[in-house]
C-alpha cells in the first residue's frame, strides 16, 4: 500500500527531505530539471565535505563519514542524487576538540550550544548526548560531529566499539581513501537510525530499500550483527515498514519478533503526518513509549530517560 503517493512533491521534498531526483523516481515523473538549484546546493556541499575531510586528514584526526555524499555515491554512483541536510562525521572522543578547532578555523560556528569550558559540564554533555552541531553563516552548511554512533545506549560501549572495529572497511571516494562501514553494518546502521526516529522521514526507509536492491549483503554476517547489537526488533519493524510501502523490495533477513504491530502502526502514522513538529502532549508520550520499545535492557531504558528528562537545557538543540 504505497500511501506516499498521496503526499505532495513539496511534502516529499521539505518534510521527508527527498531530492527532486528521488521524487521523480518515486512518482515516475520528470520534474527534477525544474529544481536545478537543489542540485547546485548539493554539489557545493560535496565540495565542502571534501575540503573538511582533507583538513581533518591533514590534522591527523581519524573520522568516519556518516550517510551524506558517500552514501549517495555508494547507492547511486552520484554524490548529489540523495539529499543531505547536513554533513556528519564520527570522530573519536579524544579528537573532538581538535575537530571543533578545525571547523572554527574554517568559519563554522556552534549551532545551539558551544562545547563546554567547564569539566563537569563537558562530562555531562558527553554522557547525555552524542554530537555537537555547527553551521557556516555564509555557506549555510551544517556539520555534526559525533563521538558516539547513537545517542541512546543500544548495547554496551565495549560491544559497539568492537562492532565498529571489526566491520570497518576502506572506501575510495573522489580519489581519496575513507574509513567506512562494510555493507552489513552500513545497512544495520541505516535501520537503527531510522527506527530510533520512528521512521518519521520516508527518506530513511527509501535508503534501506535502495540498499537492499543495489548492495549485496552477507546474510549470515548481517544476522550476527543484529544479534550483537540486540537489534532484532528494529530489523523486524523495518521489514514490516518495507512490506507496507515497498512490497517489491527484497526481504530483510530477520527472525520474527512478537508485539511489533502497535509500533508499526505508530511509525506509519509518523510518516504520514504532515506537520510532524507540531505534536500534542499525547503524541509526545507515544514517541517516548515507541522509543522505549526499540531495544530491551535496563541500560537502554535508562538512556532514553536521561535523553528525555535529564538533558540539561544548555545541551538542548531547539532547531
Amino acid at each position: 500500500m504505497q500511501n506516499f503517493l498521496l503526499l505532495t512533491r513539496k511534502a516529499l521534498n521539505q518534510r521527508h527531505r527527498l531530492s527532486h531526483q528521488q521524487i521523480d523516481d518515486l512518482l515516475n515523473e520528470k520534474c527534477a530539471k525544474e529544481h536545478l538549484s537543489e542540485k547546485h546546493d548539493q554539489m557545493f556541499q560535496v565540495s565542502e565535505f571534501i575540503k573538511l575531510s582533507d583538513a581533518f586528514r591533514e590534522a591527523t584526526i581519524p573520522f568516519i563519514p556518516l550517510k551524506g555524499p558517500m552514501l549517495s555515491y555508494r547507492l547511486h554512483k552520484d554524490t548529489c542524487y540523495r539529499y543531505s541536510n547536513d554533513l556528519d562525521f564520527l570522530i573519536p572522543l579524544n579528537a573532538v576538540k581538535k575537530a571543533i578547532f578545525i571547523l572554527k578555523k574554517n568559519g563554522y560556528q556552534p549551532d545551539g550550544f558551544s562545547w563546554p569550558d567547564n569539566l563537569n559540564k563537558e562530562r555531562r554533555l558527553i554522557k547525555l548526548t552524542n554530537q555537537v552541531s555547527f553551521v557556516h553563516p555564509k555557506k549555510q552548511i551544517a556539520i555534526e560531529i559525533h563521538w558516539k554512533l547513537f545517542k541512546l545506549e543500544i548495547t554496551s560501549s565495549k560491544i559497539l566499539d568492537e562492532v565498529l572495529k571489526s566491520n570497518s572497511i576502506q572506501l575510495r571516494f573522489h580519489e581519496r581513501k575513507f574509513q567506512g562501514f562494510n555493507n552489513e553494518l552500513e545497512l544495520l546502521y541505516l535501520i537503527i537510525h531510522g527506527g530510533l526516529h520512528a521512521w518519521f522521514r520516508l527518506k530513511w526507509l527509501i535508503d534501506v530499500k535502495d540498499f537492499m536492491e543495489k548492495i549485496p549483503i552477507d546474510t549470515e554476517k548481517f544476522t550476527q550483527l543484529v544479534l550483537q547489537c540486540h537489534a532484532s526488533r528494529m530489523v523486524s519493524l523495518c521489514k514490516a515498514m518495507l512490506a507496507n510501502y515497498f512490497p517489491e523490495c527484497p526481504v530483510l533477513p530477520c527472525k520474527p519478533v512478537r508485539n511489533t504491530k502497535k509500533q508499526l502502526e505508530f511509525a506509519i502514522s509518523q510518516i504520514e503526518k504532515e506537520d510532524f513538529y507540531n505534536r500534542s502532549f499525547l503524541e509526545k508520550i507515544k514517541i517516548y513509549w515507541f522509543t522505549m520499545q526499540c531495544f530491551s535492557g535496563f541500560r537502554f531504558k535508562l538512556s532514553v530517560f536521561y535523553s528525555r528528562y535529564l538533558n540539561s537545557f544548555e545541551f538542548h538543540r531547539t532547531s
